[in-house]
Order: C-alpha cells, then structure tokens, then sequence
C-alpha cells in the first residue's frame, strides 16, 4: 500500500495544563493509536530502517530476511486515529472524574515528519460526597456492611470509574467467600449522583436480585433474594481418566480425618475407586481446604487448587460442584455437593538438564542427570537422585602465581551425586494437627557428595540435612532445618599449601582446613508481590544458624579430650562453633511494568566461639562480584580499609561482618535487551583486629570512611527462560586507600572499570 504525501509520525507527546497531579501523564500516553517507530537507545529507529532496507541496493534476500526478523513498517499518520486517541482520552478524564474537559492536538510537520502534541486541560475533578447502600436484603446487608469497612471507595476522594469496577470485582469475590455461590459483578451496579453543586457527586451501592423460574409457574421467571450455599458431600476421584471422564464406575470408601489434637471434630470424605487407591487418602485430604457443612468459599476453592497443584504425582486437578436437590436434601439450607477430579503422571521420570551457572559471579556450564519417583511411599513423596557435574571460570587475582589444571578454557570442576525425599507433610516429631491446613507443610531429607576442584584446592564435601518448609500465608514462608551436617576435607595444590605453610595468619590457615558443620538453621521469608497488579512490593529474607552447641555439650559431658591443638573433633575432623546471622532487605518502586526502581540493604554478622577461631571459609561474608559491590573482583573488597599488595592480592578477603545498600533503576532499551544504572555501597570487615589485615576490624569511628561506593551501567538479556547480565562498574570511593585519597578520579575510576557476568538479577 502506497502512502503518497503522507507524514511519518515522529514524535508524540502529551501536555497537560494547568497543576493537575492527580493525572497519571503515562496512562494517557498509552491511549494514543499512533505510536512512532521505536528508537534503539533512544538515538536510531534501527526497526524503521530495518524494514526500509530491502528497498535499496543489492543483496536483498539477507534484507528482507532483516526486515522480517527485525523490521518495523513506517507509522503513517492517519487523522482519524488521532481524533479517536483524542476521544479515548476524553473519556478517561471522564472516568476518572474531570468531566467536561478539553482535548486537542497540535501538529507541526517538517520534511514529510509529523510531530504531534496532545493538549490536556482538565476541569476541576469530582470528588465523593457522600456513598452509601440501598439493599432490600437484610442478610447480604450485613455482608456488605462488613465489606465496607475496607471498600475501596472512600468519601472524599476523587471519583474514578476504574476503582468502582475493582469494588465491584472486590464485593463479587467477596460475597462468593460467604456462601454466595451464584453470585457474580453483574448483580451490582452503582448510581451516581452529580447534580449536586460544588463538584461533589454521591454513589449509592445497588445489588439487584437474582432471576429465577417461579415454583408457582415454571414458565415465569421472578426475582429472589440471593441465597448462601454450604458444601455437602465432598467425593475424591483419585484416579480421574482425562481420556474417559464419564464412562467410570467406582466404588466408595468412607474416609473420616481427624481435624484437632482432642480428637472431638472430624472431616468425613468419600473417595471413589476402582481397584485399589495408590494414593494415602491422608495426604490429599490435607491438601483439601473444603470441608462438609462449611458455606462456600471461593478462596478455599482457589487455595486447594494450588495445594493440589504441589503433589507432584498429579497433573491435574478438577473440582466441581453441584446443586443437592430438594428430594435429597433434608435440611433447610442449600447445599452443594464437591467433586475433586485428580488424574495422575507418570510416577518415575528421567530428565537430563543443562544449566548456566553463576557462583558468585564466576560463570559456567553445568549439567544434571535426575531420577525421579514421584510416589515412593504412596504419600506423594517425591525421591530424586541426581548426578551432578559443572564447569566454571574462577576468576583469580592478577598477581597470582598459582598454577591449575586447565578443562578446555575452564579452570574449575565440580561434580557431585544427591539424594532427596520431599514428604508432603511434617514428620515426626510435629504432627499434622499442629498446623491449620493451609500452612503447606512439607518435610526435606537429603544427603550428597561433592568434589570440587578449584586453582588453589581439592575439596570434599558430604552432607545430610533433614528439615521443614511451610507457608503461613502467601507472603511468609518459614524454613527450619534442626539438622544440617557437612563435613569439608580440604587438599591445597603445592603452590598454595606452600604460601599457607608460609602465613603467620591464623585465619587464613583455618579457612582452608578440614572442618565439620552441624547447623541448625531458620530462615523467614516475607514477599508481598503481587504478580497480577503493577504495585511496589517489598521482599525480606532474615537467616539465622548456629552450628556446634550440642557437639561440644556432648564432648564435655562425655570427658572426651582436646587433641594436641586443643580443639575438640569427631571423626578426627575439627568441628566449627558458631552463630551467624543475616537480613536482606528489598523495596521494588514499580515505575511500569518494565520498569522500576530497586532499593535493597542487607546486613550480616557472624559469631565464632569455642571450639573456633574463626569463621568456615564457605561462613564467612564476602564483597565484590556480579551480585555485589560491582565495581571489585569477587572476594576482593576489605575488609574494612585493609590495603591491598602483591601478597593479600592472592588471598580471597572474607569477613566475620557484612553492611551492603543498593539502588538499581532497571528500564528497557530494545525487545529483550535490558538497562540497569546503578549505584553500591558496603564493605566486609572482622571482628577482631588480625596483623594480616591492618584496619580490617570494625570500629564505629571508621565506618562511615570505610564504606567503598560504586556506580555503574548493565545490560540484561531476558529470554524468559533465563536471564544473561553484564555489568561495568566503576569505583568511586575505595577504602584500601590512604584516608585522603579513598575519593577515586574519574580517570583511575575508568582505568579499574570491572566487568561482571551473571545470571537472573542480582537483586
């Protein structure tokens, strides 16, 4: 189609006149049809020119090939998209209570490009006088009473046609949580009154009756008031057949669930088979959140669908309900029978996953081979094994002198196998009574081996850890752990063993040797996001964990004996005693929905005591890397104003104490390609003073010229299934350096600029 004498649509923007703040600029720039051609980086319209490619020159198969890949067809502008962009914006202001407004365009054309600016001049907006109900129903008005205590209209704000219809969604849901099974928004409408002077107006809440065929006169249909139903029976097809759903007979087995530690209250459910059940009733009754003789509610139905949708031995799930009828039903209420349909996958599976990975900044290649039994004790257990193998570059200190064995380009290795048995409920000594339903408990056991090869050792690391996880709402989750277990052995390459054997630092030295790990563990996680509405939301996560206590109370109870260094062990292995703590806290300023603000802080501390000198290396905070303290090397921060040299360039620096604060503006550049500026702030630091590390010790005087600062800029490929980052940094603020200088130049700022490669987000 040819455009003859037709503009290209340029620009376009919106002005709004007048101080009118309560506009939201963007929502209204969102209703203009014609958009121009997108600019990469905001400099070149690399679509439009893609597109326009194959029209000139040769080699036009690999054009068009661009134009269809990359292209953008040229935004023309059309006058009657730009009347209808004008008539869309004058009912938004409409709607969101500035009736009467004016909105016109104003276009200036040069060289066949077309800029258009939209005009704004809102009247002075509506606000509510007053709301109230008109209800006929004296049961639904005690609902809608209480509903109002957290309407979403208020008296005194300004009227928005938006947040009535959310009230209306609100007030349906609502409704349906209290038996209201019928019920939906159309039953709800609003009536509003804006002849009142003043830019006042009243909403007065209607709730029409429902229709229904008369009993009188089955060919009439007359209106009712809208009735509350409770569940009756609740069935449970186990074995539900996707392919044959209604040519099935079954038998019933009568299953009653005990619901309180007396033993006085009792669910009753009736599961329908054919052979016998493969599958513990106990388990799925858990996981059902409807119980006989409660009234109808919609979030326990939506609740129990996510329950379900967590025992991994079904694929699907179907609940149902239907209406008892009155040859049935001997009680006066209304009652709805609850069908819960589960199909089951196959229980053992194969997969064989290939991953990239990021330790901390270090990036590789990883791969898994994973057995999986989703049914093992007919519990909906899930058993894994899971054999391991990666290969990373480690990034090492320029001034290293330690030599490795190389794995094509990569200079790490790990490989390891795992052994997992996920139990849909908590074991003894918890009971299931314990809990309310909705807490999702699950039980962890797990043990595994690990060897690691890095530049400067070999490593062994066994474990076995057995634990909780459960969800006290769906924003906090708990996870505990009273028995983690990890014995590390340790073989340092000649070259580094030589520069350990050379150290007179102690700390150093109990980094890298054998140690054992008995930790009890907590961890609490708080995130109100919600994924279906663009709101800010914050996240917070605190850990805590302790490791040793009860070893050492049983050595001493024993009499067992020191070894000649004077520390305790088991298994001739050292045992470590400490507390650690840490919190990290995150505040999401949700600009659109690419774009937003992070704003994160966290906060570690951890404690060696007794049989410990210090910390386990895997214990200790670290600074630096993709995830971090961008502008340094992994490990290569601190602690506190420690200053750096030939020989501590080599060791990795690891403290008993973290502060860390991040800000990240995170925008989209062009289709998956992503943008982040930057800005940290933190540093680790000990906390006793060690001769190997002057001024790494905390001391509250020095702290705030001990904070290192760094800015920087990243790009972020999102393809979905993951995300690639890489990040450049710059320093502008180094505590390694003399006090009067830590300021960093803009030139030496450049001259240390780091790169980082990650994956996901870092924050």
């Amino acid at each position: 189609m040819k455009h003859i004498n037709q503009p290209l649509v340029n620009k376009t923007k919106v002005f709004i006149h007048g101080e009118k703040i309560d506009i939201a600029k963007d929502e209204i720039s969102d209703l203009i049809i014609q958009q121009p051609n997108k600019k990469f980086l905001g400099i070149w319209k690399f679509k439009l020119w893609a597109y326009q490619k194959p029209e000139n020159g040769k080699d036009r198969s690999f054009k068009y090939w661009m134009r269809e890949k990359f292209g953008e067809a040229p935004v023309y502008h059309d006058a009657q998209s730009t009347q209808n962009s004008l008539q869309q914006m004058k009912i938004y202001l409409d709607k969101t209570g500035h009736f009467n407004s004016k909105v016109w365009d104003e276009q200036n054309l040069k060289k066949n490009k077309l800029n258009i600016t939209y005009h704004i001049d809102p009247a002075n907006p509506y606000h509510i006088r007053k709301y109230s109900h008109r209800l006929t129903d004296s049961l639904l008005a005690v609902n809608i009473r209480r509903l109002s205590k957290t309407s979403l209209i208020k008296e005194g704000d300004i009227y928005n046609a938006f947040i009535i219809d959310k009230e209306r969604d609100r007030i349906a849901d609502s409704l349906k949580n209290v038996g209201y099974f019928n019920f939906n928004k159309e039953y709800i409408y609003f009536e509003i009154d804006s002849s009142l002077n003043n830019q006042k107006l009243d909403i007065t809440l209607v709730i029409k009756d429902q229709k229904a065929r008369s009993l009188t006169n089955p060919d009439s249909i007359v209106e009712t008031p809208h009735e509350q139903f409770h569940l009756n029976k609740i069935y449970v097809n186990s074995n539900y057949d996707l392919l044959n759903p209604t040519n099935q007979t079954f038998d019933t087995l009568e299953i009653n669930i005990q619901t309180d530690t007396n033993y006085t209250a009792q669910n009753t459910y009736y599961f329908l088979h054919q052979n016998e059940l493969k599958i513990k009733p106990k388990i799925i009754t858990q996981s059902l959140l409807l119980n006989s003789g409660d009234l109808f509610n919609l979030d326990a139905v939506k609740k129990t669908y996510r329950r379900l949708a967590d025992l991994r031995i079904y694929k699907y799930s179907n609940i149902q309900f239907t209406l008892v009828p009155d040859s049935l039903n001997f009680s006066k209420k209304n009652l709805l029978d609850c069908r819960v349909n589960l199909a089951r996958s196959k229980v053992h599976s194969y997969t064989l996953e290939a991953e990239a990975t990021n330790s901390g900044g270090d990036l590789g290649l990883g791969g898994n081979l994973v057995y999986a039994n989703k049914n093992i004790f007919r519990g909906s257990e899930l058993f894994q094994i899971r054999l391991k193998g990666a290969l990373e570059i480690q990034k090492q200190n320029s001034t290293s002198t330690i030599t490795n064995d190389k794995f094509l380009f990569f200079n790490t290795l790990e490989t390891g196998v795992e052994m997992s048995l996920s139990i849909p409920k908590f074991l003894i000594p918890i009971g299931l009574e314990s809990f309310p339903k909705d807490f999702n408990p699950k039980t962890t056991v797990s043990t595994g081996i690990n060897y690691q090869q890095r530049p400067k050792y070999r490593r062994y690391i066994t474990n076995i850890s057995f634990g909780y996880n459960w969800s006290q709402n769906e924003k906090i989750h708990h996870f505990f752990s009273p028995i983690e277990v990890n014995s590390v052995k340790v073989y340092p390459t000649p070259e580094f063993k030589v520069l350990l054997e050379e150290q007179t630092n102690m700390r150093l030295k109990n980094q890298y040797t054998d140690h054992l790990i008995t930790a009890l563990k907590y961890s609490f996680i708080y995130n109100d996001q919600d994924i279906n509405k663009l709101k800010n939301f914050i996240y917070f996560r605190g850990n805590f964990e302790t490791s040793g206590f009860l070893l050492k109370g049983f050595s001493m109870l024993a009499g067992i004996s020191e070894n000649n260094d004077g520390y305790n062990t088991l298994f001739n292995i050292r045992f470590a005693q400490y507390v650690r703590a840490d919190f990290d806290f995150r505040y999401y300023t949700v600009i659109s929905k690419e774009q937003k603000i992070v704003w994160r802080s966290m906060i570690g501390i951890g404690i060696p005591y007794g049989n410990s000198d210090d910390l386990p290396f895997e214990k200790g905070f670290y600074a630096g890397g993709a995830n971090g303290m961008r502008g340094w090397k992994i490990r290569s921060l601190g602690p506190g104003s420690s200053p750096t040299d030939e020989t501590t360039d080599q060791i990795d620096r690891i403290g008993d104490i973290q502060m860390e604060a991040n800000i990240e503006y995170r925008f989209p550049i062009y289709s998956f390609v992503k943008g982040a500026i930057y800005l940290d702030a933190g540093n680790v630091w000990l906390l006793k003073e060690n001769d190997f590390f002057p001024g790494g010790n905390f001391k509250l005087k020095n702290f705030a010229s001990e904070i290192a600062l760094d800015a920087g800029f990243g790009l972020r490929f999102d393809f979905n299934f993951f995300i690639f980052r890489l990040d450049a940094a710059m320093r502008l603020k180094d505590p390694a350096n003399n006090v009067s200088s830590r300021w960093v130049s803009l030139k030496d700022g450049f001259n240390k600029l780091a790169l980082n490669f990650g994956i996901g987000y870092p924050f």
